[in-house]
């Protein structure tokens, strides 16, 4: 069965098939050679997204969208170059600076690429920075989306194990933050090199009136992690409350659309979700079949036959994670992947939390990985450029994310300490 549905998925991902669809026929081909009926598969399809948690996946998607055609992701551009446009290589700087904030709404990696790429990519190349360049910066600082909170992949690995939201949240923090700075030391570097200079100068009238225009927008990632971990609201509460915010921001404080446009932002909004739980329901079914067929338990013994040591199967794990990012679109992945390794870092006796940080932080990068990089193809578009150049310049930026998981892995106090500090026992 296993041996089936395995073969089955790979040549229909060869074929173009699109993933979801990839998933849920292969499930059906492997459940033809058992004796389960055929019909548990639209039931375990059904089931998989009737989730109080997963129903917090809708509402971010419409702050994020709601912020984004109120005007807000401008504003957050505007801060952010206050900030640091002066500095060499400032626009990219921006760049990592805007998607940073804008991951504290969104908790969408595609919400955050096209949000600030959409305004900025233009902008540096305009400035002089090659097209590859702008393409793949833009695409390593929008994979901060999920990792910084809140975060969709986190809402997804709550809802499967049980674990905290509020603490896989927080969680992502401290390593997001790191990429972030990461990425900026590496685009000054860049722009050293490539001889780009600073397109302005500091200005504290300038930092004061960007930073009263974008406060609405820096207030809403206070308002998300705040209530979660004042227990004044859950995760998928605070999906509501931040998108009943960004209207209210959009409609009355900055008046950037009417409510004939309403409709279009929520269309969008639903499109966008449809894509996500349509890939969730697909993933349920085939990740069901993997864990009847104990395929946990395969794994896990196949991980003990290669080394009983948690720190080379931690390494193990990633570089697997590495692999499969390549060819596996994010949410698919970790819908399958994480009951499986969920059971293995039971088994080797990681902390949960700090295991799920490596393990969001590992699928979340697979949207920068080629062939199947999500944000890649984004960004690429914006850019009007063409893959082979935008992964021309893809590595120095790429490793700053890998670099900090590696350094998240064997020192856990990086996702360990905030939720510690907040949650106290």
């Amino acid at each position: 069965m296993l041996t089936a549905l395995f073969i089955s998925f790979l040549v229909l991902l060869i074929l173009g098939v699109p993933i979801a669809f990839s998933m849920a026929i292969s499930s059906v081909i492997a459940l033809m050679f058992s004796s389960v009926p055929i019909s548990i598969t639209v039931q375990r399809m059904i089931t998989s997204i009737d989730s109080f948690s997963l129903m917090a996946i809708p509402f971010f998607m419409l702050a994020g969208e709601l912020m984004d055609s109120g005007g807000i992701s401008r504003r957050l551009v505007r801060f952010a170059q206050a900030l640091v446009g002066f500095i060499r290589g400032g626009l990219g700087m921006s760049c990592v600076v805007a998607s940073t904030i804008f991951a504290g709404i969104s908790g969408s990696a595609s919400a955050d690429t096209a949000a600030i790429g959409s305004i900025l990519i233009p902008s540096m190349v305009k400035a002089g920075y090659p097209k590859g360049y702008v393409a793949s910066l833009q695409a390593c600082a929008g994979s901060l989306g999920p990792i910084i909170p809140p975060s969709l992949i986190m809402i997804i690995y709550g809802s499967i194990t049980g674990l905290s939201i509020g603490k896989l949240f927080l969680a992502g923090a401290i390593p997001g933050i790191l990429i972030a700075l990461g990425l900026m030391v590496v685009n000054y570097w860049q722009a050293k090199k490539l001889n780009i200079i600073a397109t302005g100068k500091f200005e504290w009238r300038e930092l004061g009136q960007s930073f009263i225009e974008a406060i609405w927008a820096l207030i809403a990632p206070i308002i998300v992690v705040g209530g979660i971990l004042g227990g004044v609201f859950t995760a998928t509460e605070a999906g509501v409350i931040v998108a009943v915010y960004s209207f209210v921001v959009g409609y009355f404080i900055y008046r950037e659309y009417s409510l004939k446009d309403i409709p279009r932002i929520f269309m969008k909004a639903a499109m966008t979700t449809s894509m996500v739980m349509i890939i969730v329901a697909g993933a349920a079914i085939f990740g069901w079949i993997l864990a009847n067929e104990q395929f946990p338990e395969i794994a896990t013994s196949w991980l003990l036959s290669l080394s009983n040591n948690p720190d080379i199967v931690m390494l193990l794990i990633i570089a697997f994670l590495f692999v499969v990012g390549c060819f596996v679109e994010t949410i698919a992945a970790a819908i399958i992947l994480i009951p499986v390794l969920f059971s293995i870092g039971n088994q080797f006796a990681y902390d949960p939390i700090h295991f799920a940080t490596i393990i969001a932080m590992c699928l979340v990068l697979g949207g920068i990985t080629p062939p199947v990089g999500v944000q890649l193809f984004i960004t690429s578009a914006i850019a009007r450029t063409t893959m082979r150049e935008t992964l021309r310049y893809l590595l120095p930026f790429a490793l700053v994310p890998w670099g900090v998981i590696l350094l998240t892995a064997y020192f856990p106090a990086l996702a360990k300490w905030l939720p510690g500090l907040a949650f106290v026992k």
